[in-house]
């Protein structure tokens, strides 16, 4: 934002917003566009590494790659060998879909002789990846995403995208044993888009948002509830988009999830909207200024430690690639911070904290405004003092700004809501976890902690739906204190059953 003092004739720059600062680590990753990236800890060492695809050029030979890097620690990452089918125009996600306790792979896209593939691979803690055949239809141009949609415990597989005979949209279901079966249903059937599954309703199974162009050239953007494994669109009159991505997120924490879409709708207009669930009955539009992007990415995570959500975002805007980070300063509220990423389109980007320091780092790939292919990462470094410089030749006044650092994070709540049958009385009910305010002494301790009691006092956890533990953190236990009772409070008033769980 440009701000302007008729009294002064120095035009100033704002180099910094934010308390945070990120670092082109110099990783060497081979930069890449048409791309997906992902963080997967293949090794299982604590250490997220890093997968990327796409494809790049040297000269006017065009070359693909699907190339792991693992994770030295100290800013080193080094490619190994994972046996991984080279793909662009994909997509990739991580799970155990064999319950094994190993990290899997599945992959979408089109390798360099024009094939589209949809690929399952097994994790062993090695670097080398095994190929499942799973008779799954390849595809490009769509999303692929892993999550128990019929809560039987394992992960199934939701995938869209162009296949040889046209645009799909479809679940598969874990059966084990490394089969998969297609299901029977009414969604749309598009390409050039995504797919994405969510408790957006709270009633503990996972519904579907799907977001594309279908082959009669419509464009659309449809939820569909899960009701017992049969989905049902519900209209929400959600703006149609293609080109496009979608992250889900509480983004105002009021326990339920929001999502965030950008592309390019039926006018070819690029638009990257916010869309705030107003308790699952319907999704109010909220305008927080972000860049209106397509062909790019979104992803939420709390880079900054503050509880809320933030937002990372690439893609291509009317003014060319962006990659932006996005502060919640909550009530609908965001700030760019100005995180001097690279710009990149036909791009994807994601949150994790590589360097195990407890905040929020970037992966990036894609291609940049002069046409570079990029991948990155960036690590996340608190800021200790924010700068304003002036562009004058000389001045009279030195304009160093010393801003103070935001408080440090000592005392830290966690806690997390459900739809199940808890007690095993065949009732689903509204539950609530609260862990005690603790001063959190390492990373993950009272995640750690919260997990092992659920395992412990509650036999039936592993019908629990997914859903993220939530942690606050504060300067003053008082603090901490009064934010609990607070949240306490708002969720009796939701009539969930609050249970504390103490050590």
């Amino acid at each position: 934002m440009r701000k302007f003092l008729q009294t002064l004739i120095f035009l100033f720059v704002f180099t910094s917003v934010s308390g945070q600062v990120f670092i082109d680590i110099q990783a060497g990753l081979t930069g890449v566009s048409e791309s997906a990236n992902i963080w997967i800890d293949f090794d299982q060492d604590g250490a997220p590494d890093a997968m990327i695809t796409g494809d790049f050029y040297k000269g006017n030979l065009q070359g693909v790659q699907s190339k792991l890097y693992r994770n030295l620690r100290n800013d080193r990452f080094v490619p190994v060998s994972s046996g991984v089918t080279n793909v662009y125009r994909g997509d990739i996600d991580v799970a155990d879909f064999d319950l094994n306790g190993t990290p899997d792979l599945v992959l979408i896209g089109e390798t360099a002789n024009g094939k589209k593939i949809t690929q399952l691979y097994r994790g062993n803690r090695t670097a080398v990846f095994n190929p499942v055949n799973a008779g799954f239809p390849g595809v490009r141009d769509g999303s692929v995403e892993w999550g128990d949609f019929d809560g039987d415990g394992d992960v199934d597989v939701l995938l869209c995208g162009e296949s040889d005979n046209g645009p799909i949209t479809t679940i598969y279901r874990n059966d084990r044993a490394n089969k998969f079966v297609k299901l029977e249903n009414n969604f749309p059937q598009i390409s050039f888009g995504v797919s994405r599954f969510a408790d957006f309703d709270l009633d503990g199974d996972l519904d579907v948002l799907i977001a594309g162009l279908e082959t009669s050239g419509m464009v659309v953007t449809e939820i569909f509830q899960n009701n017992d494994g049969l989905f049902q669109r519900i209209d929400f009159g959600l703006t149609g988009l293609k080109l496009s991505d979608a992250a889900w997120g509480d983004y105002d924490n009021d326990g339920d999830l929001d999502v965030v879409i950008c592309g390019e709708n039926q006018q070819g207009r690029v638009a990257t909207i916010l869309y705030n669930n107003v308790n699952h009955k319907y999704f109010e539009p909220v305008f927080p200024g972000f860049a209106e992007v397509r062909s790019g990415s979104v992803d939420w995570a709390d880079m900054d430690h503050d509880g809320d959500l933030d937002l990372l975002l690439t893609g291509e805007s009317v003014l060319g690639p962006v990659s932006k980070i996005y502060r919640n300063d909550r009530n609908d509220r965001f700030t760019d911070i100005n995180a001097d990423l690279i710009g990149l389109y036909m791009s994807d980007g994601h949150w994790a904290d590589y360097d195990n320091d407890g905040d929020q780092d970037v992966l990036l790939s894609g291609m940049s405004k002069d046409y570079s292919f990029i991948s990155r990462i960036y690590r996340n470094d608190p800021a200790k003092t924010d700068t304003v410089r002036s562009n004058a030749d000389e001045d009279i006044w030195g304009t160093s700004v010393v801003v103070q650092e935001r408080p440090k994070k000592v005392f830290y709540y966690v806690f997390a809501s459900c739809w199940t049958d808890l007690d095993g009385d065949g009732i689903n009910e509204y539950n609530v976890f609260f862990s005690p305010v603790k001063r959190q002494t390492k990373q993950y301790e009272l995640q750690i902690e919260f997990n092992n009691i659920i395992r412990r006092d509650f036999p039936l956890w592993y019908d629990f739906d997914q859903a993220n533990i939530i942690s606050s953190g504060f300067e003053f236990e008082k603090n901490a204190h009064e934010s609990r009772a607070i949240a306490i409070r708002e969720y009796e008033t939701k009539g969930f059953k609050v249970h504390d769980l103490n050590w």
